[in-house]
């Protein structure tokens, strides 16, 4: 570390994203002339896992030819609606879809699997897994994203995805020291938590502790504002990220900040500007996900800094020799093809254990199991990206992949209005049993309306969560509740196997409601 510039000490604590799927002279110039160390990976970069593939070897290459050291080469793999890699890849379930398999194997096993894949492209950090303790139903960015609202629960089976993930990877507990219970989404806005210490410790920080007992590596900070430790958000408190993190819960591994282009940071305390304080803070590695003009802009500021007094040399230093530590252990697939990983890739045993996974998470939470009686119709929505974390936009139709069940089919919009409901009311009630998909209905609240009116009818109503599980909470009414927890093609497969008969639920509800 003592031959290293202080330009090249700068670019290792930048973790920069692009819109490219190779390595273009504009990526080149990032890593030759601004000495920019590490990468974040979007589905916007995968075209293919052979493509992947070369990207992140034409990186590792530039990287260690330019600065002497590999990059961390990161990526948002957490699995069903967060999911970057699609392509040949495993479809991985969600963390709530593995909660309620109430088997913290079936997590250590995800892990595992997710990592081999991930290392044989050339991944070494993985974001995931999610440790918020997701206990408020009107959350609009975490919902299925975590494990559960019971911390015993996301402990349970966040230890064991985190272990098996770091056979091979580095793994990331987000989003410290906690997003479960907010209303506001930090993507747009600057949420803030009010409750006490006593309060954070025994349900929002447990599970972060829980993960850095268990050896975690690597912990992303929140932007959102703890208002019983400090007025700033945690990704810009040393109060949150140097006295409670590193002090008081012993945390020895890697902080990395979420996205500094969010609007939580860049509306309120600007986007470049915030990298000198969230360093002082305690940050090692700072996300710029999207704008050249922002990460060029940090790793200059960052610079200016170190050199008019504003950041000491030291905590540079510090920060530094803790990325090297980390980066020293790290292995790439320079010297590889594709074809020597491509049975690690493209695994049919990783696919069944995924599909699997989400036929044992289906659950009855109240009710009868569906069994066909007459005429059925079946009324369903596309999926779409409720927060910047997710991958899909309506991208896979429940209704196409369900057509050769014997029903008729209406789709419906996401947040239908009341001439649509009115329409889709007449319809249902010439039908003696109706299936009604949900997705996220506590940020789509007409989708509850569409509930309630449906309920008015003399017929048989089964309705099926697609995403986040709260429709009982806000329609206790309610008879027939059937939950996947994400809207996927193994959780539509799954749907089809269950209105057959040919599956029954097993899942166990992993949520309080």
């Amino acid at each position: 570390m003592n031959k290293m510039t202080l330009k090249e000490k700068i670019g290792q604590l930048i973790v920069f994203g692009f819109p490219e799927t190779e390595v273009t002279p504009r990526i080149e110039k990032l890593i030759k002339e601004y000495k920019l160390g590490n990468i974040l990976l979007f589905a916007r970069n995968v075209k293919t896992t052979e493509q992947l593939f070369k990207l992140n070897n034409d990186i590792q290459e530039l990287m260690i030819k330019n600065l002497g050291y590999p990059a961390f080469i990161t990526i948002d793999q957490e699995g069903a609606m967060v999911t970057r890699i699609a392509d040949k890849a495993t479809f991985f379930p969600g963390a709530m879809t593995l909660a309620a398999t109430n088997n913290p194997k079936n997590a250590y096993m995800q892990g595992k699997h997710m990592a081999c894949e991930l290392d044989a492209l050339g991944i070494n950090m993985n974001l995931a897994p999610v440790l918020d303790v997701n206990n408020n139903p009107l959350n609009p960015v975490i919902g299925a994203r975590s494990f559960s609202d019971d911390v015993e629960i996301v402990n349970r089976f966040s230890e064991a995805y985190i272990e098996g993930l770091q056979t091979r990877v580095i793994a990331t507990g987000k989003h410290f020291p906690g997003h479960g219970d907010t209303h506001v989404d930090s993507h747009l806005a600057l949420p803030k938590v009010s409750f006490d210490k006593d309060r954070l410790h025994k349900i929002e920080l447990a599970p972060f502790k829980n993960a850095i007992d268990k050896g975690i590596k690597s912990i992303m900070s929140a932007h959102v504002v703890f208002e019983a430790y400090d007025d700033k958000p945690a990704t810009l408190s040393k109060t949150l990220l140097t006295d409670l993190l590193r002090d008081e819960l012993g945390f020895e591994g890697l902080i990395v900040t979420d996205g500094m282009e969010m609007k939580a940071i860049l509306n309120n305390y600007g986007s470049i500007e915030s990298s000198i304080n969230a360093i002082l803070a305690g940050a090692d590695l700072l996300l710029y996900c999207h704008n050249e003009h922002e990460q060029i802009g940090a790793a200059k500021l960052l610079e200016e800094a170190v050199l008019d007094g504003r950041i000491p040399m030291e905590v540079i230093d510090d920060r530094v020799e803790r990325i090297l530590k980390f980066k020293r252990e790290l292995t790439t697939n320079i010297g590889k093809t594709y074809e020597d990983v491509k049975k690690r890739v493209e695994n049919p045993k990783h696919r069944k254990f995924a599909q699997d996974i989400v036929i044992e998470a289906l659950t009855l939470v109240k009710g009868e199991p569906f069994k066909k009686k007459g005429n059925v119709l079946f009324l369903g929505q596309l999926p779409k990206a409720t927060t910047f974390a997710d991958l899909t936009d309506g991208k896979s139709s429940a209704i196409e992949m369900l057509k050769d069940l014997d029903c008729d089919f209406l789709e419906v919009s996401i947040n239908p209005e009341k001439e649509e409901r009115d329409k889709l009311i007449k319809a249902s009630s010439k039908y003696d049993q109706v299936v009604l998909t949900t997705y996220n209905s506590n940020i789509y609240t007409k989708q509850l309306d569409l509930i309630r009116e449906l309920l008015k009818l003399n017929n048989e109503l089964h309705v099926v969560s697609l995403r986040n599980p709260y429709d009982l909470y806000f329609v206790k009414e309610i008879k027939n509740y059937v939950c996947l927890y994400e809207y996927t093609k193994n959780s539509i497969n799954a749907l089809k196997l269950y209105l057959k008969g040919q599956i029954t639920p097993k899942g166990t509800f992993p949520i309080h409601v």
